[in-house]
């Protein structure tokens, strides 16, 4: 279905624009989200609701496509300079579909790294991200933008880690004295690999739940950033 929407006071760019809150993204389940390239992912993976872009573009007949001005895009649009399109996706629901090889985000605050550790996660082929409920959102703006619609194409969800652990081992990434180098780590086949904070690490409450440590050895500085580490982890670890 086409439309046509000129106004920015019209019902539909109202309701979009809410979804850049946290709090409407929750309560209606749908985010927002942009460029043709996470378009394009989202509609092979069947999470697009609805469509708004300045021009006509081939979509399926079931989802409708808003032809909205330059000026409503803007509205919608989290860039300054958007691309041309904007749309309204669904959120996965969490089943109990046993994933085998997880990455855990705790407390990661930097939409920037949460986007690029998605991405990483699915050139990687693990089988899902989970995120704590205090790092950055993975329906935030900036998250969606740097993931580069790997959102779209790898289960990701946001809870407690506790609820998920179900037999697998937990390999922390920490500095901590007891930990093993990346080099010598016995991967097991069903884990959770734990991701933590920008400038504090993984939690101690999360650390606690370790059955292996694991560290990358560096030299010549003190930490490595977090989507960096986690790349490197990953491309071992799978």
């Amino acid at each position: 279905m086409i439309k046509t929407i000129t106004s920015k006071d019209n019902a539909r760019i109202k309701f979009a624009s809410s979804l850049k809150e946290n709090k409407y993204r929750k309560m209606h389940k749908m985010f927002l989200a942009e460029t043709y390239k996470s378009l394009e992912m989202a509609l092979k993976h069947h999470q697009v609701v609805e469509i708004f872009a300045t021009e006509w573009i081939d979509v399926p007949e079931d989802v409708t496509l808003n032809i909205v001005s330059e000026d409503i895009l803007k509205k919608l649009s989290s860039n300054v300079n958007p691309e041309g399109v904007v749309f309204i996706a669904k959120m996965r629901e969490y089943d109990d579909k046993k994933y085998n090889k997880i990455l855990y985000l705790d407390k990661v605050s930097d939409p920037g790294n949460v986007g690029t550790l998605i991405r990483t996660a699915l050139a990687f082929n693990y089988d899902a991200v989970f995120v704590s409920e205090d790092s950055c959102s993975i329906y935030n703006e900036k998250v969606i933008n740097s993931s580069k619609g790997a959102i779209f194409a790898i289960p990701a969800f946001e809870r407690d880690i506790s609820k998920i652990i179900d037999g697998h081992e937990v390999i922390v990434s920490t500095l901590d004295k007891d930990s093993v180098d990346l080099e010598n780590l016995d991967v097991p086949n069903k884990f959770i690999l734990v991701m933590g904070n920008e400038s504090h690490g993984v939690r101690k409450e999360v650390a606690e739940l370790a059955t292996k440590k694991v560290k990358i050895r560096i030299q010549n500085i003190d930490s490595l950033n977090v989507a960096i580490a986690g790349g490197i982890l990953m491309n071992k670890i799978r």
